[in-house]
């Protein structure tokens, strides 16, 4: 009965651990989805601010607000993006580590001679 209970143990061990790095890789994922889409819009805010300084500069009519608010908007996706860069490379650092199988590794059978056949 004592061996039986503890492969449940263990079992259900395996199992949580599994069950814990799935939904760290799960957590990072979502976290790298909101750092590529933070990275979308950036370039979008950039894309624009160029596209009304292209304007200006072969002398068109810009508003120097929408200027403005693109140079404001920018900073912010700026500091958006370090925070999520953070809090991948903390999500990096906080991966679970692969545990060492607790079972002695069995010894590796020697690979067997390759005979080649010509034609």
């Amino acid at each position: 009965m004592t061996t039986r209970s503890t492969l449940f143990d263990r079992l259900n061990q395996e199992l949580e651990a599994f069950g814990k790095k799935a939904q760290h890789a799960l957590d990072e994922g979502k976290l790298q989805i909101e750092l590529m889409r933070a990275r979308r819009r950036r370039d979008r805010a950039a894309r624009d601010l160029g596209l009304l300084v292209h304007r200006r500069e072969r002398g068109g009519q810009v508003e120097q607000s929408r200027v403005d608010a693109l140079l404001a908007r920018l900073d912010e996706l700026e500091a958006e993006l370090g925070r999520l860069e953070g809090a991948v490379a903390e999500a990096k650092r906080q991966r679970p580590s692969r545990q060492p199988d607790a079972s002695p590794a069995a010894p590796a059978a020697p690979a067997a001679p390759v005979t080649r056949v010509s034609e």
